[in-house]
């Protein structure tokens, strides 16, 4: 069945900046950082309920976090170094029911081992990093955890890329429409996704949404101008999410 439901909806006061999955695989949960230049807030939108709520205000230095992973109720994330090459300065998990911070810890780099632990640098020492304990160890645990979130990016085509040529006349003869830039796309078992560009007056990023026959289901504006192309979609265990105007949250089901 090529269904497209729409779930929920909702436009936040502040811009969104980021997005992340946590939770556990049968109740998974959305983390939200919506905000402008003087203050914001962290919200938690739950798959299950269909419901959203205040985590906390953000942190003074949310600038310089930036998303590295979610646990059962830890959204972890990597500090960065403020300037103008900023690298990672430490590995800081958040408790996500009430934003409060649970551990901190120095580190130049992250790299994922496991969904349950990271490798970080300490000076010269490699360690590993249990994320939910925020230990360290010597060596890795054996009781690996390995279920992780069925989340899925969109193909990403630049208009140098010799396949979009392809794309873009694809676009012509199916929807008569003059596609440039470059296209996001995603191919399902029984519809397929696009995120395109086109000049109307004005460049506009769009989201489209069609059945193996070509029956458009979803067409809608994502974004115009200079704010475009932030955000364009993501799959997620039979959910596609999407930002409008870089304030309104779209999810759909599929």
């Amino acid at each position: 069945m090529s269904d497209l439901k729409k779930k929920f909806q909702y436009q936040f006061p502040q811009q969104i900046w980021s997005l992340g999955y946590w939770g556990l695989s049968d109740t998974p949960k959305l983390w939200i950082e919506a905000k402008n230049a003087l203050e914001g807030n962290w919200y938690a939108y739950d798959f299950n309920t269909n419901q959203l709520s205040v985590i906390s205000s953000i942190p003074a230095h949310s600038s310089h976090l930036q998303w590295l992973k979610g646990r059962e109720n830890l959204g972890v994330f990597v500090r960065l170094q403020s300037g103008k090459n900023p690298g990672i300065e430490a590995i800081e998990a958040y408790q996500l029911q009430d934003g409060k911070l649970r551990y901190t810890v120095e580190s130049q780099q992250a790299k994922e081992l496991t969904e349950d632990q990271v490798l970080i640098q300490q000076g010269n020492t490699v360690l590993i990093l249990d994320l939910d304990s925020g230990k360290t160890l010597s060596e890795q645990k054996k009781n690996i955890d390995n279920e992780g979130f069925n989340f899925e990016s969109p193909h990403h085509i630049e208009e140098s890329q010799e396949q979009f040529n392809a794309f873009k006349q694809f676009f012509s003869l199916k929807f008569s429409l003059q596609i440039a830039k470059g296209l996001d796309y995603w191919e399902g078992e029984d519809k397929l996704i696009f995120s395109y560009y086109l000049y109307d007056g004005a460049w506009k990023n769009y989201l489209l949404v069609c059945d193996l026959n070509f029956q458009i289901l979803l067409h809608e504006l994502l974004e115009e101008g200079d704010l475009m192309g932030y955000h364009t979609f993501q799959i997620f265990q039979n959910h596609l999410l999407f930002i409008q105007h870089k304030l309104q949250l779209e999810i759909y089901e599929f």
